[in-house]
């Protein structure tokens, strides 16, 4: 696919930049239809090019690389400024309509199923502690999506929000022993339940500028296991020390790793440098809106490592889950959409492989046939000809991508329709 989109974007750059004869009088009009014509055309098979790729962010910096050198006056000659300019204008604007009709489409590129909830009864609220709730057998293969742990694993990430002494102040009205991590602007906790410790990692704070660079810095980190987003990876390396000391000090013997947003960025390279590490064993690791952040081959041994204690939850429309490409999304996807819980469809294959380090083994799923989350968008929009009415008001939800559904407030609302499945939203 990504020749295919190469191919194109040089098309629509042909075609943009291809001479017209010159024309005078009635027939400049004409000429000016053309062009404009000639832009559109231009600009559609470029985007379709810049979509096919998955590296519109890449394209678009070098389309601006373009209309930079197309000022310098180092350039002699009018006609090649004005076809640089051309050309980056082309491309510029083509990875932007590319990303923008990404926010539309799935970030999984798999199959899905839709759970089947015939025979699905809520189950009471039972009063566990966290240390019962951390202590529940879990899989992200289970056939019904609601684990209970999964409010705790919420409730710590709106803790993780807070002002760092406000979050110990509620760390430890829950009997527990925390302590805060840091690395610039990176901050996160280790808590410590006993047997379990839970590290828990902030999301962006949109008035800290250092937070949304970090977000912003999709340029890959490589290694021998694969890719992964720069600003993630270089996020948690500042943090991975001290979580490995907490850890040592808490005495853990198994870990369960969370997030939101830049978190659920961050939780994903935690649990990457601990599997290496193989001290601990990965009791789980749950993420609420989280970007994508690995390639392919680093999703694919992560999704064998891993195996069934990692899923990351995706509220309706969240923006922020069809965000960075060329990065994927692997293991197991909970979707929750206006009509449907959609969950990844994994392909077991065979054999058996190490996991979460000394702890035991789980089994290999391949990551090309997991997590397919969110084409049901298309399906959805196939669907929902009529509006949907709320009370004979016509209203929008679940038709365009939202920043609300990335609100933690309504991934709990989420995690609550997904006990009762019933449509909690307001």
């Amino acid at each position: 696919m990504f020749i295919i989109g190469m191919i194109l974007i040089v098309a629509g750059v042909a075609i943009l930049l291809k001479g017209d004869s010159e024309t005078t009088g009635a027939e400049h009009q004409m000429s000016s239809v053309k062009t404009a014509g000639k832009w559109i055309v231009a600009i559609v098979i470029a985007a379709i090019g810049c979509y096919l790729t998955r590296y519109s962010p890449y394209l678009a910096m070098f389309g601006g690389g373009l209309l930079v050198l197309s000022m310098l006056r180092a350039i002699k000659s009018d006609q090649v400024s004005a076809r640089m300019r051309a050309a980056g204008i082309l491309v510029v604007v083509s990875a932007f309509f590319a990303v923008g009709a990404g926010l539309f489409n799935s970030p999984w590129r798999g199959e899905k199923e839709i759970e089947d909830r015939t025979d699905w009864v809520a189950p009471p609220i039972v009063d566990c502690s966290p240390q019962e709730l951390l202590a529940l057998e879990w899989s992200s293969n289970d056939k019904h999506s609601h684990w209970p742990v999964a409010k705790l694993m919420l409730d710590l990430c709106v803790i993780a929000y807070k002002d760092p002494v406000e979050a110990r102040i509620d760390l430890a009205d829950l009997g527990v022993q925390s302590e805060t991590i840091n690395g610039g602007s990176m901050i996160g906790y280790v808590v410590d339940f006993g047997d379990d410790a839970v590290v828990v990692f902030r999301g962006t704070e949109t008035d800290d500028e250092y937070d949304i660079l970090q977000d912003l810095r999709f340029l890959r980190s490589g290694s021998d296991d694969g890719g992964m987003h720069g600003g993630f990876k270089s996020g948690y390396d500042s943090l991975h020390s001290q979580v490995k000391q907490l850890l040592m000090r808490y005495e853990a013997k198994r870990v369960w790793i969370s997030g939101h947003s830049l978190g659920g960025g961050l939780a994903v390279c935690c649990a990457h440098r601990l599997l290496n590490d193989r001290d601990y064993e990965i009791a789980g690791v749950m993420t609420f809106g989280q970007p994508m952040a690995v390639d392919r081959k680093m999703g694919k041994l992560l999704t064998s490592q891993l195996g069934d204690k990692y899923v990351f939850f995706v509220n309706d429309m969240d923006i922020v889950t069809r965000f960075v490409e060329p990065y994927v999304h692997f293991g197991e996807m909970v979707h929750w959409t206006e009509h449907d819980i959609e969950r990844s469809k994994p392909v077991l294959l065979m054999g058996t492989g190490s996991n979460q380090g000394p702890a035991g083994s789980t089994r290999f799923y391949l990551e090309t046939k997991t997590n397919d989350d969110l084409n049901a968008l298309i399906e959805k929009l196939e669907r929902d000809v009529e509006p949907v009415r709320d009370d004979g008001r016509i209203v929008t939800r679940g038709s365009v991508p939202s920043a609300s559904d990335h609100q933690l407030t309504n991934y709990a609302k989420m995690l609550e329709a997904l006990r009762t499945h019933t449509d909690v939203r307001q």
